[in-house]
């Protein structure tokens, strides 16, 4: 199992994209929670965020662990489940519970200007190769695209 497989999203970004994907991918949000307009009209940037913060926190950056939740919070309880169950393989007991059993607003955040900064650019340079099937909407889904059309050409021609 590996950091893209652990996503809820894997199998959207497998897909055609089309609009029984969308609604598949739309049954897995979780509405009460006021982050889940991302995961609900942004999956590309809500993907970029999952994965850099989840690198994150598999390197040690317990500081990135209330990003990990904040966004886990916008899936529905059963899909959260499927993901932490996934995530046994990649991270620390002690982090699982806490994603399991802690709410996001209990935890007080610590600002780190780099990590913020670096996932910022990580959306809009696409570095975990999604692609959107649909017409990007977004500078960010622009450049990101931009990116990987740009490594698929390299690396084909290589």
């Amino acid at each position: 199992m590996n950091i893209a497989q652990s996503s809820p999203l894997y199998e959207y970004w497998n897909s055609d994209q089309d609009e029984n994907d969308d609604k598949k991918r739309l049954l897995m949000l979780n509405p009460k929670d006021p982050a889940s307009n991302l995961f609900r009209n942004e999956p590309y940037k809500w993907e970029n965020l999952y994965q850099s913060v989840l690198k994150n926190v598999i390197s040690g950056d317990h500081s990135s662990i209330k990003g990990l939740m904040v966004l886990l919070s916008t899936i529905s309880k059963k899909e959260k489940d499927i993901v932490l169950n996934s995530l046994e393989a990649l991270l620390d007991k002690h982090i699982i519970y806490k994603l399991r059993n802690e709410k996001y607003q209990d935890i007080k955040s610590s600002k780190n200007f780099y990590t913020a900064l670096r996932i910022l650019f990580s959306i809009f340079i696409n570095p975990y190769d999604l692609e959107l099937k649909k017409e990007p909407n977004h500078l960010y889904e622009k450049t990101g695209m931009f990116f990987y059309k740009f490594r698929k050409i390299f690396l084909s021609n290589n």
